[in-house]
């Protein structure tokens, strides 16, 4: 799936599929919850991963990423 990256007052954006994020559990009907956390961690050139936060911590990065 490509995304476009977008300008958000100088903050470079880009939209996670909605779909995903409530099969995953991470909205609340069908929207982000106020001040909900994500993490993001650079992996490398190009390549970025973003991790739900929940009161257990971050979710687990699975091994067929590493």
């Amino acid at each position: 799936m490509f995304r476009k990256l977008r300008n958000h007052d100088g903050t470079p954006l880009i939209a996670l599929d909605k779909d995903e994020l409530e099969m995953d559990g991470v909205l609340e009907d069908g929207e982000a919850p106020d001040g909900k956390q994500m993490h993001v961690q650079r992996l490398g050139e190009g390549v970025y991963v973003v991790r739900d936060v929940t009161d257990g911590g971050i979710a687990e990065i699975p091994d067929f990423i590493r």
